[in-house]
């Protein structure tokens, strides 16, 4: 899934941000190709239909939970609106797990977490969404008691 970023002299160039992914950043393609490396880490350049260059970077959202912000030329673009609190709410129920299983809980808790806000992001209706992330949480407590009860018959207790 990307989103697509409209900029002011960017006119007739496709943006569009790829969001983060487990093991990669949030990317910048311009035209369907990443955006150039900028000057310092962390920075991409942009060249604008003028000719001239301009200097784009991310700016994380929410702990860096949610989709960043691009910063372009010192003006921040809000990509997508933020997510509201009570979907932050009920996206984290699975976190609840850390209290039930330490690590293991965590790791099940986290990747619930994760898979709900996607959730959240996609286009699907509204109700469907609360009722996908409500059947993603429950499948999230019955993988993690499932994994702890193998763990717990192979280490013999």
């Amino acid at each position: 899934m990307t989103y697509p970023i409209k900029l002011e002299g960017f006119e007739g160039q496709r943006l569009e941000l790829q969001p983060a992914g487990v093991f990669a950043g949030p990317k910048l393609l311009v035209n369907g190709h990443p955006a150039a490396q900028g000057p310092k880490r962390g920075q991409m350049a942009l060249r604008r239909n003028d000719g001239r260059e301009v200097v784009a970077a991310w700016k994380p959202q929410f702990l860096g939970l949610d989709v960043p912000q691009l910063v372009v030329d010192g003006r921040s673009v809000r990509v997508v609106e933020p997510l509201p609190w009570y979907v932050w709410l009920w996206s984290a129920l699975p976190i609840l797990l850390v209290f039930l299983g330490g690590a293991l809980g965590a790791l099940a808790g986290f990747i619930g977490f994760a898979i709900n806000t996607k959730l959240f992001r996609s286009s699907w209706p509204v109700a469907a969404k609360f009722g996908l992330t409500a059947v993603v949480s429950l499948v999230t407590v019955v993988i993690y008691f499932g994994v702890a009860t193998l763990i717990y018959i192979a280490i013999g207790r």
